[in-house]
């Protein structure tokens, strides 16, 4: 009999199969986070919600406003020019 997949297995495919299509995992919590996050917090969130628009994702652009404050991201200027 085969291996039935965990929930975690099934998790993991769902995030995968976004993410190769260029979409947000449908798996993830875009939620605001319930409190501040550590720089590392922030640094982890970017990189799972790596496909998400930050003015779509509410824990992503927290965690873009973290990193900005800690000079580990240097936002370019509006227009585009440096």
């Amino acid at each position: 009999m085969p291996k039935q997949p965990t929930v975690w297995d099934i998790i993991e495919r769902l995030a995968h199969e976004a993410e190769q299509q260029g979409r947000p995992s449908p798996v993830l919590d875009h939620a605001a986070p319930a409190g501040p996050l550590t720089d590392d917090q922030a640094h982890t969130v970017m990189q799972n919600h790596r496909t998400c628009e930050r003015w779509q994702c509410a824990r992503k652009a927290a965690a873009w406003e973290v990193l900005v404050a800690a000079g580990r991201i240097v936002p370019r200027p509006a227009n585009g020019s440096m």
